[in-house]
C-alpha cells in the first residue's frame, strides 16, 4: 500500500525520471522477511518498466537469500544515489539524493525461457556490460530472478526534485554560490 510521502514537494512520479535516477544507480538493496528482523542484500541489477516495474538480479544455485525468498517471496527493494555539496550549497542546499522504493514479488526466472536471456541481457546492460562469448555457458551456472512491483507499490524522491530527465545529474560538486535554505530541513 502507497503511503503518502510526508514531503510531497520531493516525490518524483514522472516515470521517465524515475527511469533515469535507475539509470544512474548501480546497487539494489534487497529486503528479505527474516527474523527477528529484515535480512538486506546488496545487488547489482538490471530493470525494465513496462506495465510493471520489474527489477533484475542474478545470484548463485544456493544460499540463504534463497531460502528466505522459498519462504516469502514479498520483498521491498531500494536504490539511490548522494552527493554532498562541502564546497558549497546548490540550490540551497548542502546535499541532494534520488532514491527509489518498491516492493513487489520474488521469483526464479525459468533458465530454459526467453526471458532468462532478456532478463540477462538487461543486467549486463545496466552494469554497463556486453554479453560476451562465453557468457552463455556461465549463466548456466547462476539463477536470474526477477522482482514485479505493482506502479503503486513503486516510490522515488529526491532532496531537489528534477523535473525532467536532462535535471536527474547530479549539480556538480562545487555549489552554485546560492546560499543555504535550511526550511527544506523542516
Amino acid at each position: 500500500m502507497k503511503r503518502p510521502m510526508r514531503q510531497k514537494a520531493r516525490e518524483i512520479t514522472d516515470r521517465a525520471v524515475l527511469c533515469a535516477m535507475l539509470d544512474g544507480m548501480d546497487t539494489l538493496f534487497l529486503g528479505i522477511h527474516d527474523e527477528p528482523a529484515p535480512y538486506v542484500v546488496p545487488l547489482n541489477f538490471g530493470y525494465a518498466y513496462g506495465e510493471n516495474l520489474t527489477f533484475y538480479f542474478h545470484c548463485a544455485q544456493e544460499g540463504y537469500k534463497l531460502e528466505l525468498l522459498a519462504a516469502n517471496p514479498y520483498v521491498c527493494v531500494t536504490a539511490a544515489q548522494f552527493i554532498s555539496y562541502a564546497g558549497g550549497s546548490v540550490k540551497g542546499h548542502l546535499h541532494d539524493f534520488r532514491s527509489v522504493i518498491a516492493r513487489g514479488v520474488a521469483s526464479r526466472i525459468d533458465p530454459e525461457s526467453t526471458e532468462f536471456e532478456r532478463a540477462h541481457r538487461l543486467l549486463l546492460a545496466h552494469n554497463h556490460r556486453q554479453l560476451m562469448p562465453g557468457d552463455a555457458e556461465a549463466a548456466r551456472h547462476i539463477q536470474l530472478w526477477r522482482i514485479v512491483c505493482r506502479p503503486e507499490d513503486v516510490t522515488a524522491k529526491a532532496e531537489i526534485p528534477p523535473r525532467c530527465v536532462q535535471e536527474v545529474p547530479f549539480a556538480p560538486a562545487r555549489g552554485d554560490g546560492v546560499p543555504l535554505d535550511e526550511r527544506h530541513i523542516l
